[in-house]
């Protein structure tokens, strides 16, 4: 539904600037989001990659296992189909720690990486 609304935004923007002489102001804010979109990817890859890392040492020191541990009967009542064992059970508790502690940039990727030892 949003790859439909949203080209139909940008078309009738680009419309209604052609109605309205602004077609100069979309050009500079164009290059304007761009530049910001660029810096904003760049500062959030750092943050990503920083935390990524951090949880990354989490996870294969005792830290991981005491705070699994501590979140277990949650993930019980949560996920009761998942066993234990199964290291998908440490990914989504590495997801929780994360955004409990409000790391949503290291969240994504600990969420992915579970996805995909879910699809096996």
């Amino acid at each position: 539904m949003l790859n439909i609304i949203w080209p139909l935004f940008i078309i009738i923007s680009f419309i209604y600037a052609i109605a309205t002489g602004r077609i100069e102001q979309i050009n500079n804010s164009i290059f304007e989001s761009a530049s910001s979109a660029v810096e904003l990817s760049i500062t959030f890859l750092g943050t990503m990659c920083l935390w990524s890392g951090i949880m990354q040492i989490a996870k294969t020191t005792t830290l991981m296992k005491n705070l699994t541990k501590i979140l277990s009967p949650i993930m019980r009542f949560l996920f009761p189909d998942i066993k234990k064992d199964d290291p998908v059970h440490s990914e989504i508790s590495m997801n929780m720690v994360a955004n409990i502690l409000g790391l949503g940039n290291a969240a994504t990727p600990l969420r992915i990486k579970g996805n995909e030892n879910n699809a096996r």
